[in-house]
């Protein structure tokens, strides 16, 4: 696959960034995880590189301590413009409010590593190979427009879940920890219900008193927490586990 100018690609190099990057990744902000990350900006630094901000979900980063390698075109504008004709490697090093904060330096790329490397979505069906497919390592993609995700048996499905789903009528291959914003129209406004999948179940993130008092949430697994929402008393917010005998009241949050 030819390198396409300006686009993302994955950061496969072994070096001693990426071997920092790693570490401070374990580390999961724990420990000397400061203290790498110090380590980490000064090495970017000391190779003239600089910091820079982007609106989130550019570039093609995944998140924090991400790192992405781009071929810089001679026509490139904004603030990537002084990197013209060159190889950058970008790493996403921090919040800047809305912004991520991005240490930037050039980078040789042999044509021998041009030739392994491997682009970041979004992709076209032509683009999103088998190849491609099997070594994407990050949990979602979007392929013409549609974003998927890895199933628990490994392929790449949709993100969206039936309504069925949803309701627990049918199972699906989501993998849980996922989250889905379902549209529901209402005569004045399309308000979005949150859910997220827990234990293999579709669960909202808000359920009202009366689904919990009518049992209609009887089904829910044993160790689930549910955010129950009185409207009847201001709107207040309570939290219950599901136990194997019933409902057991955890401390309160505040509304």
């Amino acid at each position: 696959m030819d390198i396409i100018e300006n686009r993302s690609y994955f950061d496969t190099l072994d070096d001693d960034l990426s071997r920092m990057l790693k570490e401070i990744v374990a580390l999961n902000f724990r420990g000397k995880c400061r203290s790498l990350k110090k380590q980490l900006k000064a090495y970017v630094l000391r190779r003239r590189g600089v910091e820079l901000d982007f609106l989130h979900h550019r570039l093609a980063l995944d998140g924090i301590n991400d790192s992405v390698l781009i071929k810089i075109g001679p026509k490139k504008r904004g603030h990537l413009a002084a990197f013209r004709g060159y190889w950058v490697r970008v790493i996403w090093f921090g919040r800047n409010g809305f912004t991520m904060n991005c240490l930037v330096y050039k980078i040789k790329i042999t044509k021998k590593i041009e030739k392994t490397l491997i682009p970041r979505g979004p992709y076209t069906k032509e683009e999103f190979t088998d190849e491609v497919s099997k070594f994407y390592y990050l949990h979602h993609v979007v392929v013409d427009g549609e974003q998927l995700v890895r199933s628990i048996k490994g392929h790449w499905v949709s993100s969206v879940p039936t309504d069925r789903a949803l309701m627990n009528l049918e199972k699906d291959e989501i993998p849980d920890g996922s989250t889905y914003q379902k549209p529901v129209k209402e005569e004045y406004a399309t308000l979005l219900v949150g859910y997220h999948k827990l234990k293999g179940y579709w669960i909202k993130d808000f359920v009202s008193r009366q689904e919990v008092d009518d049992g209609e949430l009887d089904w829910v697994p044993v160790g689930v927490i549910l955010t129950v929402v009185d409207w009847s008393e201001d709107s207040r917010y309570s939290l219950l586990l599901r136990t194997k005998d019933g409902w057991e009241v955890q401390p309160s949050i505040k509304s």
